[in-house]
């Protein structure tokens, strides 16, 4: 199974959207891992997988909109 540092997550609580951004390659691994770990942490919330670059994006307008 996937260590938790095979992908970084940003939860954005208004919108209630998990983005996630996998950091390795082997995607059926995290896959199954990521679906265990949202489901049982997160249920209430709606996941997005993205990629570095909209993930990067997403952080900074949630972090302009805070300011």
């Amino acid at each position: 199974m996937a260590s938790p540092s095979s992908w970084e997550f940003y939860k954005e609580e208004q919108t209630k959207i998990l983005w996630v951004h996998i950091c390795t390659q082997d995607l059926t691994g995290v896959a199954i891992s990521i679906n265990k770990w949202w489901k049982t942490r997160y249920p209430e919330f709606k996941m997005r997988i993205v990629s570095k670059k909209e993930f990067e994006n997403i952080k900074i307008q949630e972090q302009q909109q805070q300011q």
